[in-house]
């Protein structure tokens, strides 16, 4: 069995899906440009998967989001935080939700679940386990899904063997279009 891969940033670039064609290369470069002013050692991980981008961090990945919102950059697309890293089966990634959940979230906030699936190895389909996962924390934790205007996101990321889990707030998640 492969240990996990440790990473605390996912990035996802724009580009063609499926295709390699040097988005990763700018989008390191980009980073490496937004963040030479801070003491950060960027450790870039390798993926099988194009346009992803996994690094470990040892500065707070949530400030690093926050530099590149305003950074101009032109091939981020999705800039997630991920607390922590488990290999990709459903029963790890409902643990690893369940506890980071459990320890956030006060009662009556509510939650709604994302995932993103590269790789479909361990985990057929992400609206399954989007369903698993709502289900669980909804059974247990006693938590409303609110799609549209949640306090809380969970944010799972699979990729391939791997999968980043974070219960984070919207603002907390960078989205460019």
């Amino acid at each position: 069995m492969q240990p996990t891969e440790n990473f605390n940033l996912l990035i996802t670039l724009q580009g063609q899906k499926g295709e390699n064609t040097g988005e990763e290369v700018l989008g390191m470069e980009e980073i490496e440009l937004a963040l030479q002013n801070k003491e950060s050692n960027l450790n870039f991980k390798e993926t099988k998967f194009p346009n992803v981008i996994l690094i470990d961090l040892n500065i707070d990945p949530k400030e690093v989001v926050q530099i590149l919102k305003n950074a101009p950059t032109t091939v981020i697309s999705k800039v997630v935080p991920m607390e922590t890293v488990t290999r990709t089966r459903l029963s790890n990634i409902l643990e690893k939700t369940m506890q980071l959940t459990g320890s956030k979230l006060d009662h009556g906030e509510t939650i709604t679940v994302r995932c993103d699936l590269r790789g479909k190895k361990y985990i057929e389909s992400k609206e399954n386990l989007i369903k698993h996962i709502s289900d669980e924390l909804s059974d247990k934790l006693n938590l409303s899904i609110n799609e549209k205007n949640p306090d809380w996101v969970v944010q799972v990321e699979v990729v391939g063997e791997n999968t980043g889990i974070s219960v984070l707030r919207e603002e907390d998640i960078l989205k460019k279009s």
